[in-house]
């Protein structure tokens, strides 16, 4: 994976920026990323998980963009969701995570949706007629969706009386993400045991987190989900193997200066020791920017870092900018996560991960898409 370039905002990108915060997503590197989990997916088929509207980023844009890259299948949450992808990819595989989702068949059916069942009353009420494709989520650790070990005997009567196997087995790590190698053990040999005596079909086990932790988890799908995103799937200590896809910036709506005791902020939170200038920046919590970075968070002007001083509140920051030139201030925006500050580094200060903070920033400001090349354009 080659080292990321220079965010290059074009003026009228920078024009944008100045009137208000905007999630810059890279298309490319959102290709490029998908490129990479394939190949670390090795002969196993690479899915695109693209819920939580591709994850902050545009669920659309996402998937045309990893359709182009490869991708044929794909992972939602919901059914609307999945209705909605249809529209844009009319020839891809689209399985559904949460079930039927309170759903009739027929609105799996209408759209060519495969559900991935995980309850008896789920898989009976699909096989009451012909349907379209279907998977199976089989619990070996999550306690959240699946069939439980206790089921597999009532799941293989099912299945044994189906006209249609399903299309895959899946289960989900728990703690991949850890490198907690030793639950991942235990969960593929419960996942092996649940699949003894039910009929062939191919399995699901790696994450993103799962392609990189060392070892060759059985499976013939794999279903990287932040990974796509950039977000790091490596342990720590190995490089990272994926592009962040987001960039945000917001505008300098306002520099002044405090004297030694001056507060800034709701609740006066912050107290000025010394002399500084505050620059006020356009963004906040109704923007997706944390309030957990209140006196906690950094932005960077042109690539020079400046800590964030007081409260975040619903629409501003405030940020202590007494050592940044004022080259860089003139530009008349700041980076919020970007090349200067990556997601994990903001997501670590704010007392939160990184899909909780993508997908806040990336729904909260104006998104523009970059890079998305001649097959999107």
């Amino acid at each position: 994976m080659p080292s990321p370039a220079p965010l290059r905002i074009d003026p009228t990108i920078a024009a944008k920026a100045r009137r208000g915060p905007v999630s810059i997503i890279d298309l490319g590197a959102i290709r490029a990323n998908y490129v990479a989990l394939a190949a670390a997916s090795g002969t196993a088929e690479c899915a695109a998980i693209v819920k939580g509207d591709g994850y902050g980023l545009g669920m659309l844009e996402v998937a045309r963009t990893a359709w182009a890259a490869g991708a044929r299948l794909f992972f939602v949450a919901r059914p609307d969701d999945g209705a909605q992808l249809r529209t844009a990819l009319p020839e891809a595989r689209i399985a559904v995570l949460d079930g039927l989702a309170g759903h009739t068949p027929e609105t799996f059916e209408q759209s060519r949706l495969m559900p991935v069942l995980g309850t008896t009353a789920e898989l009976t009420a699909w096989l009451g007629g012909p349907r379209v494709g279907y998977m199976i989520h089989i619990d070996t650790a999550m306690n959240r969706l699946g069939f439980k070990p206790a089921d597999v005997v009532a799941l293989a009567a099912l299945l044994g009386e189906a006209a249609r196997t399903p299309e895959a087995y899946l289960t989900h790590f728990a703690s991949a993400d850890d490198g907690d190698l030793e639950l991942c053990q235990r969960q593929v040999e419960r996942f092996q045991a649940a699949l003894k005596g039910l009929p062939a079909a191919p399995i699901s086990i790696a994450n993103s987190a799962g392609l990189y932790l060392g070892a060759r988890w059985p499976g013939q799908i794999t279903r990287p989900g932040k990974a796509l995103y950039g977000i790091n799937p490596a342990p720590p200590g190995q490089p990272v193997p994926v592009l962040q896809a987001l960039t945000v910036l917001a505008p300098v709506l306002q520099i002044g200066d405090v004297a030694p005791g001056d507060t800034v902020g709701y609740s006066a939170t912050f107290r000025a020791e010394r002399a500084m200038r505050i620059a006020t920046l356009g963004i906040g919590y109704a923007n997706g920017y944390l309030r957990s970075l209140s006196n906690t968070g950094v932005v960077a002007f042109a690539g020079v870092r400046a800590p964030l001083v007081g409260r975040v509140s619903m629409d501003l920051v405030t940020v202590d900018v007494s050592a940044v030139p004022a080259a860089a201030l003139s530009e008349g925006f700041a980076e919020m996560t970007g090349p200067s500050i990556g997601l994990t580094e903001l997501c670590t200060l704010a007392g939160s991960n990184e899909y909780e903070l993508q997908i806040a920033l990336g729904r909260g400001c104006r998104r523009i898409y970059i890079n998305a090349g001649a097959d999107l354009a």
